[in-house]
């Protein structure tokens, strides 16, 4: 796996990986209605896109297709498995996970990212503390 950056995004040979993590408290009304998503102070959303690489290196501006899978390991060592819902909105493609987690806490994040036409997944781990304010 390639280690990521606190930008949010893993780069490797071909394509280049984009991930956030969020409280679910920070999108709006309307968006978590529109992709039946929970808001709570206890529930957090994790956002991840793929993209190719342009020959000099950036990313093309449309996301790719992909296999997402992944979990989440606690700060108590409890892993949940996380399961991504695809959104497409215009030409943009990502992916949308819900987990629980608690304040301040210590999250690591493992998502397993397959493109289309891609045999290989692309390993992405990070970790990330949620605060709700």
């Amino acid at each position: 796996a390639t280690s990521a950056s606190a930008q949010g995004k893993t780069e490797f040979d071909d394509f280049i990986v984009y991930h956030s993590a969020i409280p679910s408290t920070f999108i709006s009304a309307d968006m978590a209605e529109n992709y039946d998503l929970v808001r709570s102070r206890s529930m957090g959303l994790l956002n991840v896109s793929v993209h190719r690489k342009n020959p000099d290196g950036k990313a093309q501006p449309d996301a790719v297709g992909a296999r997402i899978e992944g979990q989440m390991t606690n700060s108590v060592r409890q892993t949940e498995p996380l399961s991504f819902q695809r959104v497409r909105e215009g030409d943009a493609i990502y992916y949308l996970a819900q987990f629980q987690y608690r304040e301040g806490k210590n999250l690591i994040f493992e998502i397993d990212a397959t493109p289309q036409g891609n045999g290989n997944p692309l390993s992405v781990r990070f970790t990330r503390e949620l605060y709700n304010e």
